[in-house]
């Protein structure tokens, strides 16, 4: 049985009007399945919990934008015991770059109903205080998550992604945050090593593919094929020098620049004198003043070809 979690309003609408070219199919070839519309982000993590604790193992299906399938992944039970499929709809895409995935939705449905590759991938976690909130492509805190928080705001949203044009929003909400962001010092502690102060930071990433932010190869190693997160740090730098690395970022070639740390780890904290906001996957989890990302025990079998 295929339970397909469709967000008909991701992407300004595109969701539900993608979801209504691929049912045919599923009807024309008597594929068995359930399909359920979400109406709010706690809506859609409770249909994955509810379809994972009564009917796993099965087949899950999300549809929508990267969002989307951070929600879903937010209400799986039993990781393990799912395996995940996607058709995208969002503007991002950036899990679809990250794992390789078709992006058109005929090819995404032909990919999940006869599926060649089926791999376990790697799910990281955001642990702020008591909650936790699980991630498959990034984590950010600092510049990334604002600019996420900004762009979900902006007016220009839909308009832009109904002409196809969705990954402007986040561009233009950059410039504009380049120049307003506070900063804050930070002390980072990683696998256990002695902690590390820094004055001021920009951003930093946990990184469980190689792009984020709509195709920023922030992280050229990064695979959730692995056992590790990549961590990318950058310092407090003057805007105009970030606006000059930002392109270069777009074919990972701004590893080698002053200011710019790249490791990988399995556990990573941050404490901030100040709080900072964050973000899963593109998604705003509000302003926190410490953080630890690490990896869930259990990977999530995905349907990749």
């Amino acid at each position: 049985m295929y339970y397909f979690i469709v967000n008909p309003s991701s992407s300004s609408g595109k969701g539900l009007k993608i979801y209504q070219t691929i049912e045919p199919v599923l009807k024309k070839e008597q594929i068995p399945y359930q399909v359920f519309l979400t109406k709010s982000s706690a809506h859609t993590a409770y249909l994955a919990r509810e379809i994972s604790e009564k009917h796993a193992p099965c087949i899950i299906v999300a549809v929508g934008g990267d969002g989307t399938v951070n929600d879903v992944l937010n209400g799986l039970c039993n990781l393990s015991s799912i395996v995940f499929g996607y058709i995208p709809t969002g503007s991002g895409n950036d899990l679809c770059r990250g794992l390789h995935l078709p992006t058109k939705p005929q090819d995404a449905l032909r990919a999940i109903l006869s599926p060649e590759v089926v791999r376990p991938v790697s799910v990281g976690v955001l642990t702020c205080g008591s909650k936790k909130r699980r991630f498959l492509v990034s984590s950010g805190i600092g510049f990334d998550a604002e600019v996420c928080r900004q762009a979900q705001r902006s007016p220009l949203k839909d308009f832009l992604n109904r002409l196809r044009l969705g990954k402007l929003t986040y561009a233009g909400t950059a410039l504009g945050v380049l120049f307003h962001l506070k900063s804050s010092p930070l002390t980072l502690a990683v696998d256990g090593n002695p902690p590390k102060r820094l004055d001021g930071f920009l951003f930093a990433a946990a990184m469980n593919l190689k792009y984020e932010g709509g195709g920023f190869m922030f992280c050229p190693d990064a695979s959730a094929k692995d056992d590790v997160l990549d961590l990318i740090l950058v310092e407090r730098m003057a805007p105009l020098k970030i606006l000059l690395l930002l392109p270069t970022a777009l074919v990972g070639k701004h590893t080698s620049f002053s200011g710019i740390h790249i490791c990988r780890f399995k556990t990573a904290s941050l404490q901030l004198d100040k709080p900072l906001i964050t973000h899963t996957d593109g998604e705003p989890q509000g302003e926190q003043p410490s953080i630890v990302w690490s990896l869930e025990q259990e990977r999530l079998p995905f349907i990749l070809k």
